[in-house]
């Protein structure tokens, strides 16, 4: 008798709708990934606030990449895998539910082309894109907790996306910032932690100048000035001879003489004509033209011309005046007879051009 009452209320169609549901099944865990964006798990979370949010979650590091969209269509669904895919690489596998935007012909074509496995779920059966559910609720939490307006969204959703990317996962006992790129990734709670001091380990000697040393920097060429402050461990200010101020790095910066002529164009000169160099000795053709110039003129004082002497309508003769010797130093001076023999014969070539070889067809 008791197997026909179990009979009975298995055939009744009343008692089986309202029977308790099944026992659940124990947890199924997808296989487990074995590098960065093997399979991703992506989702849409909203409407909150008129905006949506796309969510992609990869499944070995926990890494999350969260955009803000206004539409859930597959164009821009494609526009944004398309700008994560460009920064991570193409997955191998992408884990959705049944959307339309996910089983539409344009979308599936887009997988295609990109050789990427899609996988869905059951329907009704969140649990399976697990990864992305689990994040699309965090999300929900952080954004109603926070009371934000609209125009704080995106301000608020990054903190809240750095704080995940920066937190210790429970599965995989690192943070997915760890896990991608191998380092933490730094925030704004770093700045309470202590400093330490970065040691060079090679100890380069690196050359050095004081303020007011002599030096010649360049910008095309070479100008000379002296060093008017250190802005930087390799870079310095230099005030030019012609006044202006350069800041150049040390690479373009030579020390010279201290006693280097001024090159500005208002520079003192002496009586001879030359810049005033001080510790630079005359050369001995200067002191035999200046010896001559002072002579000429004494003798030309002392011993004056008479009108009875000068022929009528003819000025007195005058002594030659002195070539003013060219400026820079004494040895750079290069006789027209030296020059010529410096300056190399004319060479031509001795190739003999033939004549094209053409093809005619």
């Amino acid at each position: 008798m008791d197997s026909a009452f179990e009979e009975m209320i298995a055939n009744c169609v009343e008692c089986q709708s309202v029977r308790r549901e099944p026992t659940k099944m124990p947890l199924h865990c997808w296989e487990a990934p074995t590098a960065p964006f093997q399979r991703v798990h992506v989702d849409f979370a909203g409407p909150f606030m008129d905006t949506y949010f796309f969510i992609l979650v990869d499944a070995f590091t926990k890494w999350p990449e969260v955009r803000v969209c206004s539409s859930i269509t597959a164009d821009s669904t494609i526009r944004m895998c398309r700008e994560m895919f460009s920064t991570f690489g193409v997955p191998s596998v992408l884990v959705s539910d049944h959307g339309v935007q996910f089983t539409s012909e344009q979308f599936q074509q887009f997988l295609r082309m990109n050789g990427i496995v899609h996988k869905m779920g059951a329907p009704y059966h969140p649990a399976t894109n697990g990864q992305a559910e689990r994040y699309v609720q965090t999300l929900k939490q952080k954004l109603k907790s926070l009371k934000c307006t609209k125009a704080q969204l995106n301000v608020e959703l990054c903190n809240i996306v750095l704080t995940c990317r920066k937190m210790i996962h429970p599965a995989t006992g690192q943070s997915p910032a760890m896990m991608m790129f191998g380092r933490q990734i730094r925030s704004r709670i770093d700045l309470m932690l202590p400093k330490n001091e970065v040691v060079d380990a090679k100890n380069h000697t690196v050359r050095e100048f004081k303020d007011g040393d002599r030096v010649r920097v360049r910008d095309f060429l070479w100008k000379f000035g002296k060093i008017a402050e250190k802005v930087g461990k390799l870079r310095y200010a230099v005030r030019l001879d012609d006044g202006r101020c350069w800041e150049r790095h040390i690479d373009h910066i030579v020390g010279v003489d201290a006693y280097l002529p001024d090159t500005s164009p208002n520079s003192a000169r002496n009586e001879n004509g030359n810049r005033y160099s001080p510790g630079i000795a005359a050369s001995p053709s200067t002191v035999a033209t200046s010896e001559r110039s002072v002579s000429s003129s004494t003798s030309s004082s002392s011993a004056p011309v008479c009108a009875s002497e000068t022929p009528a309508g003819r000025r007195p003769a005058l002594p030659d005046p002195v070539q003013e010797p060219e400026e820079g130093p004494p040895n750079s001076r290069v006789t027209p007879d030296a020059a010529q023999e410096a300056t190399p014969p004319l060479r031509r070539s001795t190739r003999v051009i033939k004549a094209p070889t053409r093809l005619n067809l």
